[in-house]
């Protein structure tokens, strides 16, 4: 796995947030939009242009050249764009009407652009999206209809010190009621901190509302009109981070860069963290590989009241309404989505499938800490799909850091944020 994967949602995210600051929504919006024409199951022709970012950019050209095969007269031809620019450009591009075929697009970001009336809607049938994770398939919808295809998935397991765990004695704990006493018990082992979490950096929250969905919480009404932060389900699941930070089994200073905490994890003064598929090769790097085999653990997140339900990311692709050859571009997004080209593209680059089915044969299924990850996909939920969720995420991630930092109750960190989240709206 590539550490890249760890900040594209950061970066792609907070660059969306400024984007929308200069970009109003199209009039009539994208729910009032007509339906896209379907497509064919002839063979793509003509050329296709596509923007993907970061390494993907770089190794999807490999992946192009597969695609080729099957579809001889066309032609992908792919433009590498830095994660930093890529909101930049998808505004400018719209704005002009001169865009691309086809882009990748962070999950986090869909609702931004799809607000913005330049993208097309899925067209009906492309694909079958009952195939995909559900959490992925969650994060494409904008006001009830698809605007994006999932590509790549990842989510967030628990990692853990299985050398101090069987020196103490214990299991890898399945239930909240287990997760306390198992992190004391490393502790005792010698490590200072049981547990890192994140306790205000950017994107705390998506450490911190998995332990609201685990409670039961579910932050939005079910018609997407509201946010509903200050409920007892959210409560119950902000106590019960907190309780890791009272109790001492987390330090009340959480990393805030990326790489920061393996060193303490390969040290043991810190006995677990909460990562994604990216953490094995970060650990390597800053403890080597048998360091790793020998030394770390991971386990799907405990359970919680309702649920193991963790943070679930990724990219997906979307077509421009102005796109010179959209039939083409829908034609590639539809090949990539099948189980075949996402195994070959989980070999090319360590990007999880977004689609089940490509996990039943090879390394994906007979991996064991890849088998940890797709039990966790299971579970997996992405934020709200709302336009203004990136201007909310900053008031979580400040009330947060308030109760991390013994500043603020949980409480009065949900009442201020349903007070703000209120004030900010969905879009809807």
């Amino acid at each position: 796995m590539r550490s890249s994967t760890m900040v594209k949602s950061l970066v792609g995210g907070l660059a969306v947030a400024l984007f929308l600051t200069g970009c109003g929504r199209s009039d009539p919006g994208p729910a009032q939009s007509a339906a896209a024409a379907p497509i064919d199951a002839k063979p793509a022709d003509g050329a296709i242009t596509v923007w993907a970012m970061g390494t993907e950019g770089e190794l999807l050209p490999k992946l192009a050249a597969e695609f080729s095969k099957a579809s001889p007269g066309a032609k992908v031809q792919v433009t590498a764009v830095p994660w930093q620019d890529y909101a930049k450009k998808v505004q400018t591009a719209i704005a002009s009407g001169d865009t691309p075929d086809a882009t990748m697009v962070g999950a986090v970001d869909l609702a931004a652009f799809a607000s913005t009336g330049g993208l097309e809607k899925v067209p009906s049938k492309l694909v079958d999206y009952d195939s995909f994770y559900r959490g992925a398939v969650q994060s494409t919808l904008f006001e009830g209809a698809e605007y994006g295809v999932p590509w790549y998935v990842e989510t967030r397991s628990l990692f853990y010190r299985k050398d101090m765990a069987k020196a103490a004695g214990v299991s890898a704990p399945k239930t909240w009621e287990e997760y306390g006493p198992f992190l004391q018990a490393l502790q005792k082992q010698g490590a200072k901190w049981g547990l890192s979490l994140p306790t205000g950096a950017t994107a705390t929250w998506q450490g911190v509302v998995p332990f609201m969905w685990q409670a039961g919480a579910q932050i939005m009404s079910e018609d997407g009109t509201k946010f509903a932060f200050d409920t007892p389900e959210a409560l119950k699941g902000l106590e019960f981070y907190r309780s890791f930070i009272t109790s001492k089994i987390t330090s009340p200073n959480g990393p805030v860069s990326l790489g920061e905490i393996e060193p303490q994890f390969v040290a043991g003064s810190t006995a677990a963290l909460i990562a994604g598929p990216w953490e094995g090769s970060l650990l390597k790097s800053a403890g080597g590989a048998s360091f790793v085999d020998d030394k770390v653990g991971i386990t799907p997140l405990p359970s919680g009241p309702k649920s193991n339900a963790g943070y679930i990311g990724g990219g997906q692709w979307a077509v421009f309404k102005d796109a010179k050859n959209r039939e083409g571009a829908w034609k590639f997004i539809r090949w990539m989505a099948g189980p075949d080209a996402q195994k070959t593209w989980y070999d090319l680059s360590g990007d999880l499938p977004a689609v089940e089915s490509a996990w039943n044969e090879g390394k994906l299924a007979t991996d064991a800490t890849l088998a940890v990850f797709r039990t966790q996909l299971k579970t997996a939920q992405p934020g709200p799909t709302t336009t203004t969720w990136r201007q909310v995420t900053a008031v979580l991630d400040a009330e947060f850091e308030k109760v991390a930092k013994g500043v603020s109750s949980p409480q009065a960190a949900l009442r201020e944020i349903q007070k703000k989240a209120s004030a900010i709206g969905t879009g809807a």
